[in-house]
């Protein structure tokens, strides 16, 4: 599923706005997840690589393309709070 792009023909903008809301929760909730099960560190140290591997293309390239789209990802993840342990 993540090795291709995904149509989003025919969604519309509140479909789309759904659906990174979820994905964003999911990342907060994977790092919660990390603290309680791993330490906190552990879950600071995880969006440290996420912000890393996004910042340099690793994720995805086409990411980069845009400075628009990628300043606001960036900036999403910059602002998930500290993990709940």
């Amino acid at each position: 599923m993540a090795d291709g792009p995904e149509s989003v023909d025919g969604t519309d903008m509140e479909q789309i706005k759904i659906v990174l809301n979820t994905l964003y929760l999911c990342i907060a909730f994977a790092m919660t997840h990390i603290a309680k099960h791993e330490g906190a560190q552990a879950a600071v140290d995880f969006k440290a690589k996420l912000l890393s591997a996004l910042k340099s293309g690793d994720l995805n390239m086409a990411l980069m393309e845009e400075t628009k789209s990628f300043d606001f990802v960036i900036e999403k993840i910059e602002a998930l709070g500290e993990p709940e342990a």
